[in-house]
């Protein structure tokens, strides 16, 4: 990373800027995507179990199967655009991280759970796959087909829901944090004055403007007050 500075080209750079852009866009899909899918998911079980409602209908079940499925289609893609744009950022934004301690938790937070992210994909992917052949069973033989698979996609889902022993939960809570930390910037380094680095930068080279100004207007009244002695000298002569 370059060093940190206000009026730096790499703010304004296209490749930046392109990637903070596809970095916002696919982190709201993302996050999003994820509370609507937890959503669906809860109407299934009886609320603070993991035990399936008896009260909900086949038909109602499969609807909801349908949104979980098409929710986690997005919440994976969206996931892998978070990342290669997250790590592009990183590579382009003129922050340094020892400057900028926020942007170091931030960074943390999100990819200490990669590996997380990448096992349950794989589950992700299995309860999807699962569902995509009960869709052509119910279309061809009724919602007696789904009734016969459904003991399958709950043990499916259910393995989803309680894998890494709730390690998938506690990485959300991280990525929640991970948005405060990036709102509030905290743990930025400030110089002597009590002022932010990124922001001492401008102030540094104004007051050097000052000061030269200064500089120059008293050596030019050094070099009048030195002509008019001088002129003094030869009237007295």
């Amino acid at each position: 990373m370059s060093d940190a500075s206000p009026d730096s080209s790499a703010w304004r750079s296209v490749s930046f800027r392109l990637s903070l852009m596809l970095f916002v866009i696919s982190a709201v899909a993302w996050l999003g995507g994820l509370v609507f899918r937890a959503l669906m998911a809860n109407e299934l079980f009886i609320a603070g179990t993991l035990n399936f409602d008896p009260a909900v209908l086949p038909a109602q079940e499969s609807m909801l199967y349908q949104l979980i499925s098409v929710s986690t289609l997005v919440v994976n893609i969206a996931y892998v655009v978070v990342f290669v744009s997250a790590v592009l950022v990183l590579r382009a934004i003129p922050l340094r991280f020892k400057d900028h301690g926020w942007l170091l938790m931030a960074a943390i937070l999100f990819f200490m759970f990669v590996p997380v992210e990448v096992f349950t994909a794989y589950l992700d992917i299995t309860f999807v796959l699962l569902w995509e052949g009960t869709k052509d069973m119910i279309a061809s033989r009724g919602l007696d087909a789904f009734i016969e698979a459904r003991s399958e996609l709950r043990a499916t889902i259910s393995h989803r829901i309680g894998a890494l022993s709730g390690l998938p939960v506690m990485a959300m809570f991280c990525y929640v944090t991970a948005v405060v930390v990036i709102i509030w910037q905290p743990m930025r380094r400030k110089n002597a004055h009590g002022v932010p680095v990124s922001s001492s930068v401008t102030a540094t080279v104004e007051a050097g403007g000052v000061s030269g100004g200064d500089s120059t207007q008293k050596r030019d009244d050094g070099l009048e007050a030195e002509s008019i002695e001088t002129a003094k000298a030869r009237t007295t002569e």
